[in-house]
């Protein structure tokens, strides 16, 4: 009889622990976000997922070789953008912001061999482009070619 009371009177305690708004107990695989104030939502993943997430992070970050084709104002940079894509769609064309300025740039080359093998081509048409290291996108794997369907 001792234990049922102490056992009751110990869930009546952590029923009004719980209902507290100032107490949040967050176990190790919860995330709680609270930016507007108004309310907690609660993201659980397991350790797993949580896990996986930590060791992803920053492999987008490959490090490559662009050209860059065009240094100058925005709305320059914004037509030379649409003449090398006009000229070369397939290639990415990305604008980048080098205040004051606007530069683009071109291609995601991860050797210097492969980027020097574009800028030989493109230096006819842009003779004042540069080869540049930095930050490209990782390769489009397009594993799936539509297939036609012959009647």
């Amino acid at each position: 009889m001792k234990y049922v009371l102490v056992l009751s009177l110990f869930f009546v305690q952590l029923g009004i622990l719980a209902q507290n708004e100032s107490l949040v107990i967050v176990p190790k695989n919860r995330i709680e976000l609270d930016t507007l104030g108004n309310g907690t939502v609660t993201f659980v993943a397991s350790d797993a997922l949580t896990s996986l997430e930590l060791n992803e992070r920053g492999k987008n970050n490959i490090q490559g070789y662009r050209i860059q084709i065009f240094f100058g104002p925005l709305d320059a940079a914004k037509k030379a953008r649409q003449e090398f894509i006009a000229a070369y769609p397939g290639m990415g064309a990305y604008l980048e912001q080098n205040i004051p300025d606007f530069s683009v740039r071109v291609g995601d080359f991860p050797s210097e061999m492969e980027a020097k093998g574009a800028w030989m081509e493109m230096k006819r048409i842009y003779p004042n482009s540069y080869i540049v290291k930095g930050r490209i996108e990782p390769p489009n794997l397009n594993l799936y070619k539509p297939v036609k369907e012959e009647y």
